[in-house]
């Protein structure tokens, strides 16, 4: 449990799922290996992300839970790992394609954009949500979308799922209104489900079915804030797609 709680206080639990979930979409929509630079770039741009959004928050922000807390304890630690990992994604942009590192440049836009108007948002209650759910998306499907495949379908399901993860959170966290947001994401979800197991594959539409299934056990058995970890580490069920493939 200590080594989850750790994983989860660092943000690591979301970088490993985002890889996890990348891995997947490359693997249905342009089949083969994944180029192994792309990613790792992945996993260094979430961690940055996270990083400097909590780092944000609580500039922003009085930090109330166990990672803002610990991001309060430690900002100048934390914010040299983020020039640090910023140097490392330099250096691996040599070995990314043209097209890749142009789409990239789009969503450091988008981020920064993010990043500049989040003290506006108190006064409007989704879109911070919406928008960190559409980056997170973008993200994974980005060398997918640089190899010329893409589906308007998956997009749509994944940013489902990331926004009933952190509305789910939010709701514990005591926004009241991300209950009913919650809910009413269940319903769009399944409904996309039956295309998914339709036009792809049966075990793909397991794998979001599971993602979505630990949220929903921890809605209606557990809870609580501290089985956030468990809902961030839901995102690396693409594993069992994996380990089926393998026999």
């Amino acid at each position: 449990m200590r080594f989850f709680r750790i994983l989860h206080i660092s943000s690591l639990d979301v970088v490993f799922g985002a890889v996890a979930m990348q891995a997947l979409l490359w693997s249905v929509l342009v089949g083969g290996r994944q180029p192994w630079a792309e990613q790792v770039v992945l996993g260094v741009s979430v961690w940055i992300f996270y990083l400097a959004d909590r780092q944000l928050d609580n500039i922003v922000h009085q930090p109330t839970n166990e990672i803002h807390l610990f991001h309060d304890r430690y900002p100048l630690i934390i914010r040299g790992l983020i020039g640090v990992l910023l140097g490392c994604l330099g250096y691996l942009l040599a070995f990314l394609s043209a097209d890749l590192i142009h789409l990239g440049i789009c969503l450091t836009i988008g981020m920064v954009l993010y990043g500049s108007v989040l003290k506006y948002w108190d006064h409007i209650w989704l879109p911070k949500e919406l928008f960190t759910s559409l980056l997170y998306a973008a993200g994974l499907f980005l060398p997918s979308y640089a190899a010329g495949k893409f589906s308007g379908l998956l997009f749509i399901h994944v940013v489902l799922l990331a926004l009933m993860n952190l509305s789910l959170f939010t709701w514990l966290e005591g926004h009241l209104k991300f209950r009913t947001l919650f809910m009413g994401l269940q319903w769009a979800l399944l409904a996309i489900l039956p295309s998914i197991f339709w036009f792809y594959r049966w075990d793909l539409a397991l794998c979001l079915a599971i993602i979505q299934g630990i949220h929903v056990g921890i809605y209606y058995f557990s809870p609580n804030l501290q089985y956030r970890w468990v809902g961030e580490l839901a995102f690396l069920s693409p594993v069992l797609y994996f380990v089926y493939e393998l026999f």
